[in-house]
């Protein structure tokens, strides 16, 4: 007698299970390819960004300048044109910008796809101070730096005298800019005196002794008060003992 034998039927159980293993090798490679097409733009992309002037430098953006050129800032800067954009170094350009005698301070941004965008701010002069080695200006962060142009003609002058005087220009500094802008605006020359401390001459032949640096916030409120007294000399050396003398 023959065996009967019976067919298994394509929705059967076994071929059921063949398509089960068959999936998920399917699967792994259509995410293999996937994972290499993804990788290849991407290398293609970083290529691109830092290898290649596609995202190159085209223009340099300088603002904030008042004396200083914008053409001077970017010889400064001397960033080099088609210069891959994400190679910038910001830092370099930082660090050669702020060795401007002028220069304050320097912000760097990279605007895509082809712009370095520099903005300065320059340093304000306050005070103006003859030296052996010309005129130079001096800010409110008592730094020294040279003058490029005549400087202005309202400036009040600075006069040191002793060995210390990086010390007696920030005293000097110090004690100008704790002034209101109102007496500020009488002041022609502040000057430091090692033996004396800082001394101010103003507008009509008067002289406020100013003294050291404590206190300044107070000498500065006693002050506006003391000039709507007639006088030549201001002493507020001490602040409990403020006079007024011809």
């Amino acid at each position: 007698m023959r065996e009967s034998t019976t067919r298994e039927s394509p929705g059967g159980p076994r071929e059921r299970g063949r398509r089960g293993q068959a999936e998920p090798r399917r699967r792994f490679r259509a995410g293999r390819w996937i994972v290499l097409v993804l990788l290849g733009v991407v290398t293609v992309a970083a290529v691109l960004v830092f290898f290649t002037p596609v995202f190159g430098v085209r223009s340099v953006q300088v603002r904030g300048t008042e004396v200083l050129g914008s053409d001077r800032v970017r010889q400064v800067a001397s960033v080099e044109e088609g210069t891959p954009l994400a190679r910038v170094d910001r830092d370099g350009i930082r660090r050669r910008l702020n060795e401007l005698p002028r220069v304050d301070s320097v912000r760097i941004r990279l605007v895509w796809p082809s712009t370095v965008s520099i903005r300065l701010v320059e340093r304000e002069p306050l005070l103006v101070e003859r030296t052996p080695e010309g005129v130079r200006l001096v800010d409110d962060d008592a730094v020294s730096f040279p003058s490029s142009a005549q400087p202005p003609g309202d400036l009040p002058e600075l006069r040191l005298s002793g060995e210390d005087t990086e010390r007696a220009r920030r005293a000097a500094v110090a004690a100008f800019t704790s002034l209101d802008e109102r007496v500020r605006a009488q002041v022609r020359i502040v000057e430091f005196v090692p033996s004396a401390g800082v001394r101010m001459s103003l507008t009509e032949d008067r002289t406020v002794e100013w003294g050291g640096p404590e206190k300044s916030a107070l000498k500065a409120a006693i002050l506006p008060v003391l000039l709507t007294r007639e006088g030549n000399t201001y002493d507020v050396t001490s602040t409990e003992l403020p006079t007024v003398s011809p």
